[in-house]
């Protein structure tokens, strides 16, 4: 095709010797007789300014001429609102598609009521049909209360086209609802400004502008009437329960305006609603965040940045309910992050928490999943409910737990990492704990930074070891606690001061402390509870089966009966410690069910927790010597 510019030609082209030159006069001619928007049969125009349900302004394409409306529209029909008119409703009404004419007056009076939109909002230009325009007024364009809303329902599709939509309309009253059906898609592709935003049901995907170099995003944003509705934060956006708004933007994915300055009031995302963000730095402009739903990252590619903002009057989120984290990627976490639900990896990224304090509250389960779990400091304060933990977890400062139980499924737990930190203990426990690693000891241990806070889920009760008084300098301790199931009521051995210790728990604890330097000693305690104890002063912490090294001590009842001994802190590797007794009939776990017979002999029951018991104290006379019945006391 020889095609050459001619300045003297009106288009400034001019085409020769071609035989394409009739198919672009052809291609031209099309395009004139057929604007960007082709209404359907169908459709409805607007012959005059009036009320919504006012047969006489309305006009119905036929598919070769406008004709008089026999009827309103509905759901089935799109409506063009033409140049100069305005349309008022009087009660709540649907239609498919909404197309205004572009001008600077109000287009589409709400009046307090509801508008379902099962089709697309556009603005256009030209005669009807005309041409898409994005859309623009200084004016009340649509709505005129905050009780006046447009609510999308229906299949999934796009409901606002690029270049037809914009979110320039700034005094729009109206507000906005999402609400497709369960699983149904509706996709932004322009920005778009209103009262509020309410996210009923299904999903709400929300685009980057991926034609432009900014690659903007289509942001959703708020009325800026300052004068009407104040010059700070203003806005809600809520995200119901059941519902998801998805998002693959980086800045302003939410705002009250694009300035700078201007952040929306509130963020919501209720119980069981999902926000996924799919930018690798996404921020959301408000002063209040409530994230009661599960946040989800999928960034595409490197690192991603958690979620934050950039505004003066913005605040940046840190608490939430549920955090996942889906892909390979590397989620940085926040400095700090408040989470009442769960913590989870889904593929093979990670959580990046080497900088973050964790703090973990509420009533409920959670459960914190992902690979070798690694945080600058860790707070667990929790009224209710257990931590799961799934993988080994690493503290690299301060560990503080109030309040909670904390189940470790057979994992391990490192405190202090740094040597910077420490460990403050109140009240809780540790279930399922494969390892205890302790770096960086402080000089002084006492009941608050050296009670571990261990659970006897074989015997039941609570198993707490503490070791009291001055560590060796830059002391490392570590903590194996082995649970198995009963008693050993053949013990029999003698301990250092000669006295017989005649039973003692199966479970047992393994301690060692680095380096080994020094004579210095400690008061070492083992937690008797839940056991038949018949006198607190009956418990010895004593090695497993033979007399082990240190000076016993009596027991003590302190809020749980304690079994004690002091040792040399180089005396603690290489043995298992564990709680026995030296008189007849205490540390029996407290499940064993001693009856007396009709006689005055005893039988002993629950033999799968202590088998022991059914071979040495069949029906009839207890072989201990002394024996006596006792009125035992049961801890707590």
């Amino acid at each position: 095709m020889d095609i050459f510019y001619n300045h003297l030609s009106p288009s400034g082209f001019h085409f020769q010797r071609t035989i394409y030159s009739i198919f672009l006069a052809v291609v031209s001619l099309l395009l004139f007789l057929n604007p960007c928007y082709g209404q359907e049969i169908g459709a409805y125009k607007t012959r005059a300014s009036g009320d919504f349900n006012q047969i006489s302004i309305w006009e119905v394409w036929n598919g070769t001429a406008w004709l008089p409306a026999a009827q309103k529209p509905g759901k089935e029909q799109d409506i063009y609102i033409d140049q100069t008119h305005s349309i008022r409703l009087l009660g709540n009404e649907a239609v498919k598609s909404v197309f205004i004419y572009l001008e600077n007056r109000q287009k589409l009076n709400l009046n307090g009521n509801n508008l379902d939109v099962y089709g697309s909002l556009a603005a256009f230009t030209d005669a009807a049909p005309g041409n898409p325009k994005p859309a623009g007024s200084s004016q009340n364009w649509i709505g005129n209360s905050p009780s006046s809303s447009l609510t999308f329902k229906g299949t999934s599709r796009v409901i606002v086209e690029k270049n037809s939509w914009s979110a320039e309309t700034t005094r729009s009253r109206f507000a906005v609802i999402f609400d497709p059906g369960p699983g149904q898609v509706l996709t932004l592709m322009a920005p778009m400004k209103a009262l509020s935003f309410r996210l009923r049901s299904g999903i709400l995907d929300q685009k980057r502008d991926r034609t432009s170099s900014s690659a903007a995003c289509f942001t959703l944003s708020f009325n800026t009437e300052n004068g009407v509705f104040g010059a700070g934060p203003f806005g809600d956006f809520t995200i119901e329960s059941g519902a998801t708004f998805r998002s693959e933007c980086n800045a302003n994915l939410i705002n009250r305006s694009a300035s700078g300055l201007s952040s929306a009031l509130l963020f919501e995302l209720q119980r069981e609603g999902h926000l996924v963000l799919q930018g690798t730095r996404p921020t959301i402009e408000a002063k209040q965040f409530l994230l009661n739903g599960t946040v989800i990252f999928e960034g595409a590619q490197g690192a991603i940045s958690f979620l934050s903002s950039t505004y003066p009057n913005s605040s940046r989120p840190s608490e939430l309910r549920n955090l996942e984290l889906q892909g390979a990627h590397l989620l940085l976490l926040p400095e700090a992050l408040s989470l009442k639900g769960n913590l989870l990896q889904q593929g093979s990224g990670t959580f990046n928490g080497t900088d973050t304090h964790l703090s973990l509250s509420g009533e409920e389960d959670q459960l914190l999943i992902g690979n070798n779990l690694n945080l600058n400091s860790l707070t667990v304060d929790k009224s209710g409910g257990t931590v799961h933990i799934q993988q080994n977890l690493v503290v690299g400062r301060q560990f503080t737990l109030t309040k909670g139980a904390l189940d470790f499924h057979g994992n391990t737990l490192q405190l202090n990492k740094s040597g910077l930190g420490g460990y403050r203990y109140s009240n809780g426990s540790w279930r399922n704990l494969a390892l205890l690693s302790y770096d960086g000891l402080p000089p002084l241990l006492d009941e608050h930074n050296a009670t571990f806070p261990f659970e006897d889920l074989k015997n039941g009760g609570k198993r707490w070891l503490q070791l009291l008084g001055s560590p060796p300098p830059t002391g490392k301790l570590r903590i194996e606690f082995v649970e198995e199931v009963g008693a050993n009521h053949d013990a029999n051995f003698q301990d250092v001061d000669g006295t017989t210790i005649l039973y003692q728990l199966n479970s047992y604890f393994k301690v060692s402390v680095e380096p080994v330097l020094g004579e210095g000693d400690l008061e070492f305690r083992i937690a008797a509870d839940s056991l038949l104890i018949d006198q607190v002063e009956d418990l010895r912490l004593v090695k497993q089966d033979q007399a082990g090294p240190g000076i016993p001590l009596q027991g003590v009842a302190v809020n749980l009966p304690w079994a004690r001994r002091r040792v040399n802190w180089a005396d603690l590797s290489g043995h298992e410690w564990t709680i026995g007794s030296f008189r007849e009939a205490t540390v029996l776990p407290l499940r064993t069910n001693v009856k007396p017979n009709e006689d005055g002999t005893f039988s002993y029951q629950n033999a799968a927790l202590t088998p022991c018991l059914s071979d040495r104290f069949r029906a009839g006379r207890p072989p201990i010597l002394n024996w006596r019945p006792r009125d035992f006391r049961r801890f707590p």
